[in-house]
């Protein structure tokens, strides 16, 4: 089954490694067998890759983008991905790590990516979110009193 590719002018996608970026008009490309494909608004930065499920989606990626990484990157990928796994308790991330894993196992790279993007959104949002503060400490002199608040009289 042949993938169509739909490209917007001047998008870049990259094919098993070689970096082709359309012209000023849209234009659908045709692959007609298996390929390494990422297109350039997927693609992550290595400075962006800063928080663990974006360091491990910036490693998938730079398998995909070149074979010598894709060769020598499968045990660390794993690793990291086994990290993500216990650290997210949520069934549906869980689930979107183990796709991603058996996609990776598959060495279809741009699948596994897109079963990350999800988890990278999940994680910034974690992230974003104020961390859980200690309840106030209930001051010695007992009820009614505020800190910093000092009653006239």
């Amino acid at each position: 089954m042949a993938l169509k590719l739909r490209l917007k002018p001047c998008e870049r996608v990259v094919i098993n490694g070689c970096v082709v970026q359309n012209e000023n008009r849209r234009y659908t490309l045709t692959i007609s067998n298996f390929a390494q494909i990422i297109r350039g608004s997927d693609i992550l930065q290595e400075e962006d890759a800063v928080t663990p499920v974006r360091r491990a989606y910036f490693l998938i990626q730079s398998m995909l983008l070149d074979p010598e990484v894709a060769a020598g990157g499968s045990g660390a990928v794993a690793a990291m991905m086994a990290q993500l796994y216990t650290a997210f308790g949520r069934p549906d991330i869980q689930d979107r790590i183990a796709r991603a894993m058996s996609h990776i196992g598959e060495r279809d790279y741009y699948k596994a990516l897109s079963a990350l993007r999800p988890v990278m959104e999940y994680e910034g949002t974690l992230l974003a979110a104020p961390p859980s503060a200690p309840a106030p400490a209930m001051p010695a002199s007992g009820i009614g009193h505020h800190p910093g608040h000092q009653s006239g009289g």
